[in-house]
């Protein structure tokens, strides 16, 4: 059988190395091994990375970053990591900001090596002020040729990589390739090609092809490091909100999310007077159901969120959003919040809110009584459910929601996500 280790040279990038880890979660990994190189600097903490890799059950080796990923090749290649580098028949390299555009990208590299072939790769320039060469943003190369090559003996700036990419004549890889006799042949057109460079490359613009292939949705994107941070679309919000004789102003900054994967769960305290069903059947969304009590329960419709929060079970979201109807989202919170979730966190709550009754002041949100609303915090659904709405009486109950959450997990188990995402009347 042979073994393919994928290595992701990872710099002080760690949205890039998220996206990778969800990427490669839905990637085809037969025979296959993600390993993260970090090239890392004394600034970086290094242990968020490296916990990163441990909660995705992915191999992390860190290296100072001398030599970028050339360096960091040359040790491989030399076996100089210490033996932290596992064994392999092929090695595909790739750097961070290069990322898959098929869940085979691994097999369309690996299936064209042979013989003759000791190196596939994503594209083979040749440029006004280069020749031809291999450029090393991604290629796949057998062990026995990664063994034959030769390096600078010093590798530590740019200068020192680019000999070794395309400016050391017959000392440049693809030059060492072919004095050996062998070929090296590019997958496929950079336009279809199972990789894309997103940095030097981003004039391609294949980010809504990405998206379709590895069904992620692109958030954000960085112009100092061209990193992007991702989340999946699948993954879907419950918003619980009762509402009583009001227009529910929430409707408007639900339908212009971002992140378009929402559920409102819309319940009024009783029935209505004011033409409210009229008003959701004009908008015909079939993300949101309108729900008419029978009768009235009052305070503040906490006896509504004790029980939805109790019939969670029902509903297939993964987050769960307790909100009012006169409270306005900001578009892109969604968005934001799912940002601020990995494994350890069961809540997520934005650091700032503007609030009504404050003169319209943006408020500070804190883990602590009457500076943190409830629209402002989302948790994960089986926390929700399992928590539930114990008080039902007093106005401050949502505090005693997130009490129970604490007292059961830790306040160290929310996340808080920079932003002012809340506007709460």
């Amino acid at each position: 059988m042979t073994k393919t280790i994928v290595a992701i040279i990872v710099y002080n990038r760690y949205e890039n190395l998220k996206r990778w880890l969800e990427c490669w979660a839905q990637c085809d990994q037969s025979d296959a091994e993600l390993v993260v190189v970090h090239n890392h600097d004394k600034k970086v903490d290094r242990l968020k990375f490296e916990k990163l890799c441990v909660s995705h059950k992915i191999k992390y080796i860190p290296r100072q970053n001398v030599g970028m990923d050339i360096g960091a090749f040359k040790d491989v290649c030399e076996n100089r990591l210490n033996g932290k580098f596992p064994d392999y028949d092929n090695l595909l390299w790739i750097t961070d900001d290069t990322i898959p555009m098929s869940k085979d990208f691994v097999s369309r590299f690996t299936s064209k090596l042979s013989n003759n072939v000791a190196i596939t790769c994503m594209e083979i320039a040749e440029e006004k002020k280069a020749p031809r060469h291999v450029r090393t943003t991604g290629f796949c190369i057998t062990k026995p040729t990664a063994s034959k090559l030769k390096f600078p003996d010093q590798i530590t700036n740019k200068e020192h990589c680019y000999f070794f990419e395309h400016r050391g004549g017959d000392k440049t890889l693809l030059r060492q390739i072919e004095l050996m006799g062998l070929d090296c042949e590019m997958i496929d057109e950079l336009r279809l090609s199972p990789l894309w460079d997103t940095g030097n490359r981003a004039h391609l613009n294949r980010w809504e092809e990405h998206k379709q292939a590895l069904h992620v949705t692109v958030l954000t994107k960085g112009s100092e490091s061209n990193t992007v941070t991702i989340t999946n679309p699948k993954d879907k919000v419950l918003f619980i909100c009762p509402v009583y004789n009001t227009y529910p102003e929430i409707l408007s900054s639900l339908l212009c999310q971002t992140h378009q994967n929402w559920e409102l769960r819309l319940i009024h305290d009783g029935p209505n007077t004011t033409g409210l069903k009229e008003l959701i059947d004009t908008i015909n969304d079939k993300r949101i159901t309108y729900i008419e009590n029978k009768e009235r329960f009052a305070n503040w419709g906490h006896k509504i969120r004790q029980d939805e929060l109790k019939r969670l079970n029902e509903s297939d979201a993964d987050f769960v959003v307790v909100t009012n109807a006169d409270n306005h989202h900001v578009p892109t919170y969604c968005e934001y919040m799912l940002k601020g979730f990995d494994s350890k966190y069961v809540a997520v709550y934005c650091s700032d809110m503007v609030h009504s009754y404050k003169a319209w002041q943006v408020i500070p949100c804190k883990l602590q009584l009457g500076y943190l609303d409830c629209a402002g915090v989302m948790v994960r659904k089986e926390v929700a459910q399992e928590i539930g709405w114990r008080d039902i009486v007093s106005h401050s109950s949502d505090w005693g929601y997130f009490s129970d959450i604490i007292k059961k997990y830790g306040a160290h188990k929310f996340q808080v996500v920079k932003g002012c995402l809340l506007i709460h009347n």
